[in-house]
């Protein structure tokens, strides 16, 4: 199969614990629905991004789920790094900071420190391989992972969830529906996520759009959700009543809405969870499981 180009997530989930109606125990009351999120690069405000050490934190946080960006190095091996090049995250030298991923073997890739540029405490994080995620994976059906492919041979990939027993928990999520629904015809029975971006009446548009069609291939939509001014009282670009009626779209099709608040507080997290939504994505997965156990 050939390699995508294109962002391409897949997230490996556990499906009986990520229903939108689990619940989790609330000490000394009723039970209350669980929340998930996307800890975005593993919680890139918080930590050095695509580092074991993320992926880590994010499965320490209760409900988080971390998101990995994977490329293929020059022989063959599916690493964790976002940009096509290490000269952002790594203290790669000179040139060959510069150089694609692509175009670097991965003994080579694994001399850089992908840790030291966030922290000094972080000193000695190395680019790690997708194998090593998935070990770390073994065992403890609790750990939930997205993967954000660029430039991965598709065949490559399933023959790693094959050898790890992931086939039947991977969500392909792309930001074209119309790829969603290709790739669930390529994988039967496999789950899908799109997101929507863009300003308020877009992204309104083109729900509305992909509502009409039952969500055709579709199991998650994001919405991007904005405020309505970066500092100050948080006021988001949708009212509750719009959120509460897409969440209940989305259900009544056999999807789930998922929220992406570029900015929260106590009181509008409450008020996102208020509306129904279980599924969200942030780039502080500390900060947003402390914020939810305080509502």
């Amino acid at each position: 199969m050939a390699s995508y180009e294109t962002t391409l997530i897949v997230a490996v989930l556990v499906t009986a614990t990520l229903s939108a109606c689990s619940t989790a125990p609330r000490s000394g009351g009723a039970p209350r629905p669980q929340v998930f999120y996307q800890a975005h690069r593993g919680g890139l405000r918080e930590v050095p991004e695509n580092t074991m050490v993320a992926f880590r934190h994010a499965w320490r946080c209760p409900g988080a789920v971390p998101e990995v960006d994977v490329r293929t190095t020059k022989d063959g091996v599916m690493v964790c790094m976002h940009d096509e090049t290490p000269a952002r995250t790594t203290n790669a030298p000179g040139a060959l900071k510069d150089r694609p991923v692509s175009q670097i073997v991965f003994e080579e890739l694994r001399q850089w420190d992908a840790g030291v540029r966030f922290d000094r405490k972080y000193a000695g994080e190395k680019v790690p391989a997708l194998r090593e995620v998935f070990d770390e994976m073994r065992g403890r059906p609790e750990r939930q992972i997205y993967l954000d492919l660029k430039g991965v041979d598709l065949e490559a990939l399933v023959a790693l969830i094959e050898e790890y027993g992931l086939n039947d928990r991977v969500i392909f999520v792309h930001g074209a529906p119309a790829m969603c629904i290709r790739l669930s015809g390529l994988f039967p029975g496999a789950r899908t996520m799109t997101w929507l971006s863009g300003d308020p009446d877009t992204i309104r548009t083109r729900f509305e759009t992909l509502a009409a069609g039952g969500f055709e291939g579709i199991s998650q939509i994001q919405l991007h959700l904005k405020t309505t001014k970066p500092i100050g009282d948080i006021e988001y670009v949708f009212d509750d009543a719009f959120l509460r009626a897409a969440f209940e779209k989305a259900q009544a099709a056999g999807a789930e809405l998922q929220l992406r608040p570029f900015r929260f507080d106590t009181e509008s997290l409450q008020g996102l969870v208020d509306t129904g939504v279980r599924w969200f994505v942030t780039d502080e997965p500390r900060r947003f499981a402390e914020t939810l156990a305080q509502k």
